[in-house]
This record gives C-alpha cells, structure tokens and sequence, in this order.
C-alpha cells in the first residue's frame, strides 16, 4: 500500500522544501514547520498593513495593539478560559 495521495498533495503544496532537499521532518515537540500558505498570508498582512511597537500611541501601534487583542481573545475562546487567568 502506497501513501494516502491527500497527504503527498498537501506535503507537495504546503511543504516543497522537505522534497526539494529530501528531508523527512520528525520533530515537532517544539518547532513545527511553517506552511507556504502560512507565509503567504502572514506576507499579506506584511505587505499591506504598517504595524508598529503595541506600547506606542500612533497609528502603526493601535493597528497592532488590536491584533495582538484579537489574537489574545481567539487563544482564550479556544481554551474556554476567562481573561481574568
């Protein structure tokens, strides 16, 4: 029995390089491996918004101050835990 054409397709699609430089990637107690689509969408926002430093007042700041809150609320929801922990 060969592997599952699913799995080949996404490690293809998401993961090129374990291929490309025939690496087998075991290890994720503390370090997966970041996804083509992942970069792709964190070079989105990279590329279209400016953010800066959370603990200044300008507008760079504010817009990452309400992503960093956003960010904070998905983690608690996920964990059904109160803000209050």
């Amino acid at each position: 029995m060969g592997p599952d054409p699913c799995f080949a397709a996404l490690r293809s699609r998401e993961y090129p390089l374990l291929d490309k430089q025939q690496h087998v990637y075991l290890d994720y107690t503390a370090a997966n491996l970041v996804a083509v689509s992942q970069l792709e969408r964190h070079f989105a926002v990279l590329r279209s918004h400016v953010l800066g430093n959370p603990h200044s007042t300008n507008p760079a700041s504010a817009d990452t101050t309400c992503r960093i809150e956003r960010t904070r609320q998905a983690v608690l929801r996920f964990f059904n835990a109160s803000s209050d922990e």
